[in-house]
């Protein structure tokens, strides 16, 4: 006589099956890269580390992680990896100096801020005149220093137009496959820049700030004081994101990446610690 099934063994088969599919729907951990800033320096350090993560993190690809963080010349570097711009064609773009199309060269950093020194020597006949008409008020109560100090107004916020950075970049995410808008990336991608008149750190990328144009947000993020003039961005100015911190990985953990790939050529150096190991190396000896 045939045996029917054991009620126990077709009660087990369900429930052991119920288990291998949990575990195999469960949602795979989110992995982050943060790139931190550093100028051109910086930027040089972060693709040879790149490139080395990439030829020694067998299974990881650089181009599919789940979230990107970047500030100043890392936001450059984190842009194009969410765009799936290649670290190798990024290291060529950047090292080599590839001559071809979308090749980015010294010009585009180095171009004179034209436009910003027109403006601010426009500014020079209106402001000595009040500064002018100040002092003859008030001679004595002023002085010539207080009254002129006005003038300070007139010098250029920065060297170099890095408008062009904008338009170089707007130009790069804008080809086939590729995107200028935040909302559009198929990964999460954060650039964090300073609000000039408040001092707070605000990411591109977020919700009330993903409107902005990537690129536009990079030559906000890498808006060096002094080099580059602010960027103004809906009635508020920006600049370096690495004023505050250098590398805001935290972007990335509130986000709830367990795993986070930072670097960072901006390392620390405690002055005090390397004359305290000096003065013992030598009782050594």
């Amino acid at each position: 006589m045939a045996r029917g099934p054991n009620p126990r063994k077709a009660a087990a088969k369900p429930g052991s099956g119920t288990r291998r599919r949990v575990r195999a729907g469960k949602a795979k951990p989110l992995v982050g890269l943060a790139l931190a800033g550093g100028g051109p320096f910086g930027a040089v350090y972060e693709i040879g580390a790149l490139m080395a993560l990439h030829e020694s993190l067998e299974g990881v690809d650089l181009n599919n992680l789940d979230v990107y963080v970047g500030v100043s010349a890392g936001s450059f570097l984190a842009a194009a990896l969410a765009n799936r711009v290649h670290v190798s064609e990024i290291y060529g773009i950047f090292i080599e100096g590839e001559e071809e199309e979308g090749a980015l060269t010294p010009e585009v950093f180095m171009r004179p801020a034209f436009r910003e020194y027109l403006r601010r020597a426009r500014s020079v006949p209106p402001i000595l005149l009040d500064s002018l008409w100040q002092y003859v008020r008030q001679p004595f109560a002023r002085g010539a220093l207080e009254s002129f100090a006005a003038l300070g107004r007139a010098i250029p916020t920065g060297i170099f137009d890095n408008d062009t950075i904008h338009q170089y970049l707007h130009a790069v995410f804008t080809q086939p496959g590729r995107t200028d808008d935040f909302r559009r990336l198929q990964r999460r991608l954060y650039l964090v820049a300073t609000d000039l008149d408040s001092g707070e750190s605000v990411s591109f990328g977020r919700p009330g700030h993903d409107h902005v144009p990537i690129s536009k947000a990079v030559q906000a993020s890498a808006a060096l004081p002094g080099l580059f003039p602010p960027v103004e961005i809906d009635g508020r100015s920006f600049v370096d994101g690495a004023l505050k911190k250098t590398l805001h990985a935290s972007e990335a953990l509130n986000d709830g990446a367990k795993l986070v790939i930072c670097v960072n050529p901006l390392v620390p150096y405690d002055a005090g610690l390397a004359a305290e190991k000096g003065r013992g190396r030598h009782r050594r000896s």
